[in-house]
């Protein structure tokens, strides 16, 4: 049977995925040993796109980028959705998605359109990199070595461009090897690097929600038409607005929007606006955009990769561009491979997997146990997941989370595989950092029963602090609605109650404002006889 290519409207999920700042450097806390240079390889989307004509910032874009455009369609958009005839968004969007994204397009090669100054950006200066490596003073929270890369670029060329890096950071350091770490996109980047160059330059590398084998977001919308369900819907609002009681007086209005069937207008119109807007603003904009794009390609999916690129790419991109995506998606088959083999030839290897928080969703995959961003079960290689809906019951052992979504078991290496819970994506607290460190400056191999304080499973309190989880320490920060009332009078009395419940919201909140604009109190200084 012929394979359909669907429709979809990639614009919001791949614009949120682009400009998400989870990519962006970070640097590790306590202070620890510094016998290699430690360098952190990040994300898609991690560095600036800047146009060397201008001297300007041109990705991510300003808000004057998108004035022109916003002015010339913002009465057609409101017009439309007032009298519901979506197909008139077909041109806004498309005019909107190629203004947004064309400073990172990419030719039928795979060739940028816009080149970068310098395949990676900025090397730091020899003097930078000594103050960052110094074994006699021992690693601080600034020694951290940023490695900025085109990332539109394919991923043969990047791991070419990290080996020059690394050979450039030795000489100025001195330094036999350095250590690696590898977040998201990052990861990618990291395991072709040890394919390409082996051990020779590499004492350990730790993998940080790496997705060396993907993302259901980023691949699944290329094959299938996007979806959205307001049940998870809600729950997503609910993972992103946070715990505090601002965030609880907005999750208790959502649960009432929820209830009175506003959320799922919301949702059968975002899918009948893409029914019906989604081919042109796919052919026209989306493929030209993304499909031609090698380093979007390392996110997709290793079984979704033949049907996506079939959709993507047909017609529009050369041998040339082939030759550059496939180059990865073989090496992504074998990474479980490439990392043992990087172990038993003496590289530390650490695998960190977030977990606890609902996609975007605006996939059909949305109920898979994700960071936000990438899927659980690829950044660990392999962990069985259940769904944010439905915790597994008739699984137990030391290989399954206390809260019941996790099975470390089936994952490549459930002896050196981390899994730490409620950190998105896009957040790196100084806890996180803190434990990341203990792994990376490990005296020997790191496996989830070395430290005391970090088992396999983990989760970040309240309070900011990583403790291992167990059904104390458990939180889930994100909440299903209710099951919506039926009768009438039942969906009444659940509104009364959350409006009372919001009401003692904002007293609570009214108290802390109060309490916080307080003048302090001056206390008496003791005077010693």
């Amino acid at each position: 049977m012929k394979k359909r290519i669907p429709k979809k409207l990639l614009s919001l999920l791949l614009a949120v995925l682009l400009l998400l700042p989870c990519f962006s450097c970070f640097v590790f806390a306590a202070p620890e040993k510094n016998d290699d240079p430690v360098i952190f390889i990040a994300g898609f989307a991690s560095t600036p796109i800047v146009d060397p004509s201008r001297g300007k910032q041109a990705f991510p874009p300003s808000f004057d980028d998108f004035r022109p455009v916003l002015k010339k369609y913002a009465g057609d958009v409101l017009r439309a959705l007032i009298r519901k005839n979506y197909a008139v968004l077909e041109e806004p969007l498309t005019n909107t998605l190629l203004t947004a994204f064309d400073m990172i397009r990419c030719d039928e090669n795979g060739d940028p359109l816009l080149p970068a100054t310098t395949t990676s950006y900025v090397y730091p200066t020899g003097d930078e990199l000594r103050a960052k490596y110094d074994p006699v003073q021992g690693y601080t929270a600034e020694d951290n070595i940023y490695y900025s890369f085109d990332w539109r670029l394919d991923l043969k060329t990047l791991a070419e461009d990290l080996h020059s890096f690394i050979e450039y950071v030795l000489e100025e350091t001195g330094a036999q090897k350095v250590k690696a770490i590898g977040s998201s996109m990052g990861g990618c980047v990291l395991a072709t690097y040890m394919d390409m160059y082996g051990t020779e330059y590499l004492s350990s590398a730790l993998f940080l929600s790496a997705a060396f084998q993907g993302a259901t977001i980023a691949g699944e919308p290329m094959i299938r038409p996007l979806t959205f369900n307001s049940a998870n819907l809600t729950a997503f609002v609910s993972s992103v607005l946070g715990t505090d009681v601002k965030a609880e007086i907005l999750n208790t209005l959502i649960d009432s929007l929820y209830q009175l069937g506003v959320m799922d207008r919301f949702a059968l119109t975002s899918d009948q606006v893409v029914g019906i807007v989604s081919d042109g603003v796919y052919q026209n904009a989306l493929r030209y955009i993304f499909g031609r794009i090698p380093g979007f390609w390392a996110l997709v999916p290793y079984e979704m990769y033949d049907e996506a690129k079939t959709a993507m790419t047909k017609g529009i991109v050369s041998d040339a561009f082939y030759e550059k995506i496939d180059f990865y998606h073989e090496i992504q088959g074998r990474i479980p491979e490439i990392i043992q083999s990087e172990m038993d030839a003496g590289v530390q290897v650490s695998i960190v997997s977030k977990y606890g928080i609902p996609v975007i969703p605006a996939v059909q995959a949305q109920q898979n146990m994700t960071d936000m961003v990438v899927d659980v079960r690829y950044s660990s290689l392999g962990a069985d997941c259940a769904p944010v809906n439905a915790p597994f019951t008739d699984r137990s052992g030391e290989y399954v989370s206390s809260d019941g979504y996790i099975d470390a078991s089936t994952c490549a290496f459930p002896e050196t595989t981390w899994f730490l819970k409620n950190v998105s994506h896009t957040a790196h607290p100084f806890a996180e950092l803190t434990f990341l460190n203990t792994l990376l400056t490990a005296d020997s191999q790191p496996t989830v029963d070395a430290f005391a304080d970090y088992p396999r499973f983990l989760i970040q309190t309240p309070d900011g602090r990583i403790v291992p989880l167990t059904p104390e320490t458990d939180r889930t920060l994100f909440i299903l609605p209710a099951a919506r009332r039926t009768g009438f009078g039942d969906m009444l009395k659940r509104l009364w109650d959350n409006f009372f419940r919001i009401l003692n919201l904002i007293i609570r909140l009214a108290g802390q404002s109060i309490k916080g604009n307080l003048p302090a109190v001056p206390v008496p200084a003791v005077v010693k006889p």
